[in-house]
C-alpha cells in the first residue's frame, strides 16, 4: 500500500478526514469532496479504496470502535483486579474517551441509524465485541477463582446494548459532553449481571 510523505497511507487519511468532516456535519449533509479536500488527496484515490461516503463512514465507524475497545481492554483487563474494579475502571476509561471526543461520537451515534442493513450490521459487530471483552476480562478472573458463577453471553450483551441507547439518549439530548454522568448506571447495570449469575448459582 502507497504511503503518503507523512508515511500515512490514503486510506487512513480519507478516514481521519470523514472524523474531521463528521464533526462539523451529518453524514448526509457531507460530499466525497468534503472528505477529499480533508484528506488532502485526489477523488480518485477516494474511489479506490472505498465505493461511497457511506462506505468511508463505516471503515471510520469500526475503526472508532476499535480504538475505544482498546481503551476498554487495557482498564479492565489488568492482572488482579477484582470483577467490580474491573467495572468501575472499564466504565471509566470508555465513558471519558467518548467523551473526549464528543462532538464526533455524537455524529457516529446517530448516523449509523441512517444507514439501513449495513449500518445495522456494523452496530451489531460493535455490542458483541464489546461484550466479548467484558466476558473475556470476567473470565480470566474466573481462571483465578473457580466458585465464581458463569455470566450468561446473551445477558451481557443485552447490558451492553443496553448502555449502549443510554448513551444514545444523552447524545440526542445534546449531552454528548456529559457522557461520564452515564458512570454511575452503567456501572450498576454490569453489576447487576454479576449479581444474577450469582444468584442463579445459589
Amino acid at each position: 500500500m502507497a504511503l503518503t510523505k507523512d508515511g500515512i497511507s490514503p486510506r487512513s487519511r480519507l478516514i481521519a478526514g470523514m472524523a474531521k468532516v463528521l464533526e462539523q456535519r451529518a453524514l448526509s449533509e457531507l460530499y466525497a469532496d468534503d472528505v477529499v479536500r480533508e484528506a488532502g488527496v485526489s477523488k480518485r484515490t477516494f474511489y479506490q479504496h472505498f465505493p461511497n461516503k457511506e462506505a468511508c463512514f463505516l471503515a471510520l465507524y469500526r475503526e472508532n470502535s476499535a480504538r475505544v475497545l482498546g481503551v476498554l481492554k487495557e482498564a479492565s483487563g489488568a492482572v488482579g483486579l477484582s470483577a467490580l474494579e474491573r467495572i468501575q475502571l472499564g466504565s471509566q476509561a470508555y465513558l471519558s474517551f467518548m467523551q473526549g471526543q464528543s462532538a464526533l461520537m455524537k455524529r457516529l451515534y446517530i448516523d449509523i441509524l441512517y444507514l439501513g442493513t449495513e449500518g445495522m450490521k456494523a452496530k451489531r459487530e460493535v455490542l458483541q465485541q464489546f461484550a466479548d471483552v467484558l466476558l473475556a476480562a470476567y473470565d480470566a478472573e474466573r481462571a483465578q477463582m473457580p466458585a465464581l458463577p458463569p455470566l450468561d453471553p446473551e445477558l451481557v450483551l443485552a447490558t451492553v446494548a443496553g448502555i449502549n441507547e443510554l448513551i444514545l439518549f444523552k447524545i440526542e439530548d445534546g449531552q454528548a459532553d456529559r457522557l461520564r454522568e452515564l458512570e454511575g448506571v452503567s456501572q450498576k447495570l454490569l453489576l447487576g449481571q454479576l449479581l444474577l449469575s450469582q444468584s442463579s448459582q445459589g
